[in-house]
């Protein structure tokens, strides 16, 4: 019986060879370069596979960004939502959603939570809207990103990849808001609202005047979360299973609550510097949404949830004068760091009240040192 002799192929994709490992030569992505989410390139003809060897497989995966070389009759076939069928298991991605099940309790008040909405809930939640299911991934790798320094720059290229393509398939939606959308979208923009917070708190790049302007950008992209909840949308969702996280910003103080002594101080300052009626409205608005977080704040279950309510309860008009850097609208920033900074071991935060703080402080210079008396002690 003749020997069965195997000719070694040579038609591995562009990024194994470049990496120098060996490659299945899956069409159209092979299995490292889905795994390791790289483009995937092939030069020459695919080889041939007969059919006794071909044995496809039965796992979903997220659909890669990598464009497909290959002809149409050799692309996989693709589930509604943006999933891709007949692909390998992505590990990373399992990670992620291990990590997810066993961390997001500390990242929401899980005992109100659960009593409507079960983490099983989501999961089949983001399975009908992948746009949701990426973002909570995205938020997991942030995560690991941070709680795991020694890969922090692995862990932090997916959770950028995963949010473009959960804010890509969010775009390309119908703006339609109804029974089965109303949900998955409040809780993409939550989440979403959160990881722009940690990026931009922790992950500071260049001096304090780029800080801002991602700041301000977190700022407006966050406020979103409102559009969402108006034109009467509100009563809506508050019968639906998100009634549990809903159920903090009813317990917030009334905006029209008394200002306790170090926001009445604050206020009182700003009055007496404040020429333009408008501006001083604003910042009244600005400093009742920083006493109603200080409030909240007293209670050590809701400290995620205040402080990630107040750049949702400011208005646009204080978002703006933060972006032209109004002195007094820095200070108000400075104020808002001093609530971050007891969190300051919470992954979410790290130091960046303390560096709010700080950089205010410097970028203003003494002769505003006793504004930022109070935010200023909170360090000490």
């Amino acid at each position: 019986m003749p020997r069965r002799t195997h000719k070694k192929s040579r038609n591995g994709c562009v990024e194994c060879k470049r990496r120098h490992v060996k490659c299945d030569e899956r069409r159209p992505i092979c299995s490292n370069c889905v795994a390791s989410e790289r483009q995937c390139q092939f030069v020459g003809p695919a080889p041939t596979v007969s059919s006794a060897r071909a044995s496809p497989s039965t796992s979903h995966e997220f659909a890669s960004a990598s464009p497909a070389t290959s002809s149409p009759a050799q692309q996989p076939t693709s589930a509604p939502g943006g999933f891709v069928q007949d692909a390998p298991v992505n590990l990373l991605h399992v990670e992620l959603l291990h990590n997810l099940f066993l961390e997001s309790a500390n990242w929401v008040n899980a005992r109100e939570v659960s009593s409507s909405m079960s983490f099983p809930d989501m999961l089949k939640t983001g399975l009908e809207a992948p746009y949701m299911l990426n973002m909570l991934l995205a938020i997991s790798a942030l995560n690991l990103s941070i709680v795991k320094p020694d890969r922090r720059d692995y862990y932090r290229h997916h959770a950028t990849q995963l949010q473009s393509h959960a804010l890509n398939n969010f775009n390309s939606l119908s703006p339609g808001f109804d029974q089965d959308t109303c949900i998955p979208m409040f809780l993409f923009a939550a989440v979403l609202g959160l990881h722009l917070l940690c990026e931009t708190l922790v992950f500071r790049e260049g001096n304090f005047e780029s800080f801002l302007d991602r700041f301000v950008q977190y700022l407006r992209l966050h406020q979103g979360i409102r559009t969402i909840t108006a034109e009467g949308r509100w009563e809506y969702l508050r019968q639906s299973n998100l009634k549990p996280f809903l159920a903090f910003s009813e317990r917030l103080p009334p905006m029209d609550s008394e200002f306790g002594p170090v926001c009445e101080t604050l206020y009182q300052r700003v009055q007496g510097s404040e020429k333009s009626e408008a501006r001083l409205k604003v910042y009244r608005q600005t400093i009742q949404a920083l006493q109603a977080v200080m409030t909240a704040l007293d209670s050590e279950n809701e400290r995620l949830g205040a402080l990630v309510a107040w750049p949702v309860m400011i208005s646009t008009s204080y978002v703006d004068l933060v972006a032209s850097h109004q002195e007094e609208a820095l200070v108000i920033l400075a104020y808002y760091g001093a609530l971050i900074h007891p969190s300051r071991n919470n992954w979410m935060f790290q130091d960046g009240g303390q560096f709010l703080i700080e950089s205010v402080t410097q970028h203003l210079g003494p002769a505003w040192h006793e504004w930022l008396e109070w935010p200023r002690k909170t360090l000490i």
